[in-house]
C-alpha cells in the first residue's frame, strides 16, 4: 500500500474537500532520499502536548514542531497548533510541515503513538512515516554517556541543552532539536552519513534489546 491510498475515501472520518486536496498535494510529495548525507536532509522534529480523553488514557491536545535543514536548526522553520475544534485541519498543517521528512521524536512510544492515534481518529488513516527515535539511537551513539535507555532529560544536561517549559510542544521541539544535533554528530564520528544509517542504526538496537 503506498502513501497516497492510505488517504483514498474508505470507512474513515469524513474529511472535507478542500483538506482531502491538501493530503493529496502532500502525498504526491517525492518520498525522503535516505541515502543523502545528514547535512543534505531536512530533518522534523515533533513533540506532543497530550490530555486527559475521559477514559483513563491521553489525546493529543497540541503538537509542536521544528525543522533542522541541511545541520541547521532555524527558529522560524516551525510549527505549533492545538487540535482544539479543529483537529483534522491542525494534522493536516502538521502533515504539510513534515512534508515527508524524516520525522525526529524522544519517547516514540509516546510522541510517535499519541500522533498515530490521532492521525487514524481524524483523518482516517496514518501515513508512512520515518521516525527516528533518540531515546533508542542516543546510547548507541554516545555509549560512555549511558549504556541503556534514559530520560530526555539526562541527556539534555549531558549536553548543557536547557529545557525551558516541559508544558510546552514547542519549546520541548527546539530542546529534542538540539539533542539531534548532537546525534548528528555523534553518528558522523561513527561513520552514519544518512539517515537510512540511523535508521538501521534504531532497529538493530530495537532487535538487541528484544523489542
Amino acid at each position: 500500500m503506498n502513501w497516497l491510498s492510505r488517504f483514498l475515501p474508505g470507512g474513515g472520518p469524513a474529511v472535507s474537500p478542500a483538506l482531502q486536496g491538501e493530503l493529496d498535494a502532500v502525498a504526491a510529495l517525492p518520498a525522503p532520499e535516505l541515502t543523502r548525507a545528514h547535512y543534505e536532509t531536512r530533518y522534523v522534529i515533533v513533540n506532543a502536548e497530550a490530555g486527559a480523553d475521559g477514559s483513563s488514557g491521553k489525546q493529543l491536545t497540541a503538537i509542536g514542531a521544528v525543522a533542522i535543514n541541511q545541520g541547521l536548526l532555524r527558529p522560524a522553520d516551525a510549527f505549533y497548533a492545538q487540535l482544539g475544534n479543529n483537529p483534522a485541519e491542525a494534522l493536516v498543517a502538521l502533515l504539510k510541515f513534515i512534508a515527508r521528512a524524516p520525522v525526529v521524536v524522544f519517547n516514540a512510544p509516546f510522541n510517535q503513538g499519541i500522533v498515530e492515534r490521532a492521525l487514524e481518529q481524524h483523518l482516517g488513516s496514518v501515513p508512512e512515516l520515518d521516525w527516528i527515535d533518540l531515546m533508542v539511537l542516543m546510547p548507541s551513539l554516545y555509549p560512555e554517556r549511558t549504556a541503556g535507555l534514559a530520560r530526555m532529560d539526562v541527556w539534555l544536561a549531558a549536553f548543557g541543552i536547557d529545557r525551558l517549559d516541559q508544558r510546552s510542544a514547542l519549546l520541548e521541539a527546539y530542546a529534542v532539536a538540539q539533542l539531534h544535533q548532537v546525534a548528528l554528530a555523534g553518528a558522523g564520528l561513527q561513520g552514519l552519513a544518512t539517515p537510512r544509517d540511523l535508521l538501521e542504526t534504531q532497529s538493530s538496537r530495537k532487535w538487541l534489546r528484544g523489542s
